[in-house]
């Protein structure tokens, strides 16, 4: 980068240690006297300059005395937020980090005072840090809209959100999930009926609807008992509709964390049309959360509201105590809805694009179930190709692609101290796409997570450090419903693969996942349509 020309006692600060502050003082009188030599210099062009001068010295110090100048990374990065900010606007946000790990090495800086990381050792040096069953990397809460409530996943405050987590954790127990799995089976067994009706057409069905439409609906009786009734009307709910129209503007809030003065734009994202629904969603979610705790006790079946506010618990009255389970219950809602939408579509996207694992995982599920109503999450223990499958498809489509970033505490991050308040942050995308820890990484091969006993495993994947796929993190903050969303989308694809015969519609082969899918704060998966013929109809 050409630097500019500046007065000999400017180049004496920035010769030791300096502060920008010092920088800015230098350059402000130097310029100051090149420009104007009149003592009555105006204010007006005195606030030009100033502005210039730190502009000028906040460069100079991040290229040469800021404490991660020895990082590589790309220039611009070292200098500005703004690389970051437009990658993170692109929707290519995984694959330009994971283009700058490949380009510059293991460790990059990606922003002034933001590295992002890839071995393993990194990701356990920065998650699984604790002290006194805290964690030590905390949450930097840019990722989070400014609600004055962090709920669950937005909570900085490392004992806040232990609490909350510990209160949450049973209602992510193998067990709890068993009182959950009749509700779980009638939402895809309505979407089997649904296809039985509407798969089979010429044009076949719009997968990325239907998995929107059967994981929310899924998602809201899941979180608080809310019937959305999405499937059942083929209709986006308002809540759907508004929300994937969101995308830029929630990633825009967290970019303007960095460019507060900028704030005010990220409300042009909106559309006119979620304007005028905003109020209204706000209002439901609260209308919801008060149905649900006038409902306690009386649920058809457990959700994970009754963790929230167990039946025997005191209703609350403080306004800001309901409007942190309003925050909460939506967060949930959130969590669960997307990951198992983008999962039920990309298995099937991966499967009809790998003709020897589809017609080898329809093999074991038909051969393992007599009857449709026989696949449970119990009789599926035993189908390891079907839980090979779930993991693959968990390593290639991945819900952990935003960096995950965190402050230093002041720590060493695989063997390299990192200076306290620096954010990190960790790309499980590439290290689960990367030929250092997978044979063929970008191609699906549900082998690869097979033992060697398995007749389809095969031994050019031994190698494979399984270990490198991440899809639900680690640590106090890792994601508590990783098993909930394997055994959910086992159960899904085993009763569509038994019930139908998949094959995408024509026109839909160039599909790509690196080219098509996009990610922001939400992923955005294209149009794919396939036809779901019921077995023995020709």
């Amino acid at each position: 980068m050409t630097m500019l020309a500046m007065p000999g006692h400017v180049w004496g600060l920035v010769s030791s240690s300096v502060s920008v502050s010092q920088l800015v003082a230098a350059i402000t009188a130097s310029v100051s006297v090149a420009i104007n030599p009149v003592p009555h210099i105006e204010s007006r062009l005195i606030s030009v300059v100033q502005v210039i001068a730190y502009c000028i010295a906040r460069a100079v110090y991040n290229l040469s005395f800021h404490p991660l100048t020895k990082y590589p990374g790309p220039k611009l990065a070292a200098v500005t937020d703004l690389w970051w900010a437009y990658a993170s606007t692109t929707g290519r946000y995984p694959w330009v980090v994971e283009d700058a790990l490949r380009q510059y090495g293991d460790v990059v800086r990606i922003a002034p005072n933001e590295l992002v990381f890839f071995t393993l050792q990194a990701a356990k040096d920065i998650y699984l840090a604790q002290e006194k069953n805290l964690e030590l990397f905390v949450q930097v809460g840019y990722d989070a809209l400014d609600t004055g409530d962090g709920g669950i996943s937005g909570e900085t405050d490392p004992v806040k959100h232990r609490e909350i987590a510990k209160k949450l954790a049973p209602a992510f127990s193998p067990r709890n999930f068993k009182a959950k799995e009749a509700a779980v089976q009638t939402h895809i067994d309505l979407f089997v009926q649904k296809m039985k009706d509407f798969g089979a057409r010429e044009e076949g069905m719009e997968l990325q609807r239907w998995s929107d439409w059967l994981a929310l609906d899924l998602s809201a009786d899941m979180t608080y008992g809310r019937e959305m009734g999405q499937m059942r009307d083929m209709k986006d709910s308002l809540l759907l509709s508004s929300t994937l129209k969101l995308n830029l503007f929630i990633t825009l809030s967290q970019i303007t964390r960095k460019f507060r003065l900028l704030s005010p734009l990220m409300y042009l994202a909106i559309p006119p049309s979620v304007w005028f629904a905003l109020s209204k969603l706000i209002r439901m979610n609260s209308e919801d959360v008060k149905t649900r705790i006038e409902r306690r006790g009386k649920t058809g079946h457990l959700d994970y509201f009754e963790q929230l506010l167990p039946a025997d618990k005191p209703v609350p009255e403080d306004r800001k105590q309901i409007y942190h389970l309003e925050n909460v219950a939506g967060q949930l809602l959130l969590a669960q809805w997307q990951p198992l939408a983008n999962q039920f579509y990309s298995l099937i996207f991966f499967l009809l694009r790998e003709p020897g694992a589809h017609a080898a995982l329809v093999e074991e599920v038909r051969m393992a179930f007599e009857t449709y109503d026989a696949i449970d999450t119990e009789t599926m223990g035993g189908l390891k190709y079907l839980q090979a499958c779930a993991q693959e498809n968990f390593r290639l489509h991945q819900d952990t692609v935003d960096g995950l970033p965190r402050v230093s505490p002041g720590a060493v991050v695989d063997g390299a101290y990192i200076p306290q308040g620096v954010t990190c942050q960790i790309s499980y995308f590439a290290a689960a796409r990367s030929p250092r820890f997978f044979t063929e990484p970008l191609k699906f091969r549900p082998e690869r997570w097979l033992s060697p006993d398995h007749p389809r495993f095969d031994p050019k994947y031994k190698v494979d450090n399984l270990k490198a796929s991440k899809p639900f993190s680690q640590g106090p903050r890792g994601c508590p419903g990783g098993a909930i969303a394997s055994a959910v989308l086992r159960l899904f694809i085993a009763k569509v693969l038994w019930q139908f015969d998949l094959e995408a519609a024509p026109g839909q082969d160039g599909l790509s996942f690196d080219r098509d899918f996009k990610f922001m704060t939400f992923w955005e998966r294209p149009p794919f349509w396939v036809r779901l013929t019921p077995r023995g109809r020709e």
